[in-house]
């Protein structure tokens, strides 16, 4: 039985904007798990549910079946994929966390900038301009695929191969989206490729 202490858990918390692929972003890691065998669960916590609000979602995963569904408070990982977020709502993205809380950020800030607004200056830090990938690769800013290929390198809890089959297998449901399977292959390589870890 896996409980929220259970080393064989990961748990990862979220924070971004409705209508930016946030939640879908959260699913997909935990599907990509579940590819390799492994539980996932993915929930969102909605407020008001409409585009530009504020969005926190728990991701866990787990070698063994999980039997909580309730949001994670302390987070081994936080994933911000709005950078805005970091001055509106720090409060509620630091809550839970501690000094070994590692911290995946979507920004164009430098690390010392992140680490001064968040107040982190001994968390591992990742950082990666998710929002430059997506306005390149799609023409808006929907991070969400150039965030999760930055997930992927930076905590190696699932590779970047499952996460392929997973936009594949997830995109395929209809001809609109299966058009868009390329540009978020390359969204995803590139942010696995461009995420980096902060001194």
């Amino acid at each position: 039985m896996a409980t929220a202490t259970d080393k064989a858990m990961r748990e990862i918390r979220w924070h971004g904007r409705g209508g930016q692929g946030t939640v879908t972003a959260a699913k997909m890691l935990a599907s990509a798990a579940i590819i390799r065998g492994k539980h996932g669960q993915a929930m969102p916590e909605f407020g008001l549910e409409r585009s530009g609000t504020p969005v926190k979602v728990s991701t866990r995963i787990s070698d063994h079946i999980i039997n909580t569904r309730a949001p994670v408070e302390h987070p081994e990982i936080v994933i911000i994929t709005d950078p805005s977020l970091m001055f509106t709502i720090k409060d509620i993205i630091k809550a839970g966390t501690d000094e070994n809380t590692v911290f995946i950020v979507n920004t164009n800030f430098p690390p010392d900038k992140v680490r001064k607004i968040l107040d982190i200056p001994k968390n591992e830090l990742w950082i990666v301009d998710a929002s430059k990938i997506a306005l390149e690769e799609f023409g808006r800013n929907i991070p969400n695929t150039a965030v999760l290929g930055a997930v992927a390198k930076a905590t190696g809890i699932v590779d970047l191969d499952a996460l392929k089959q997973e936009i594949e297998e997830a995109f395929s449901a209809s001809s609109k989206l299966r058009a868009l399977i390329p540009q978020n292959l390359k969204a995803l390589e590139r942010g696995y490729n461009e995420v980096y870890k902060a001194d």
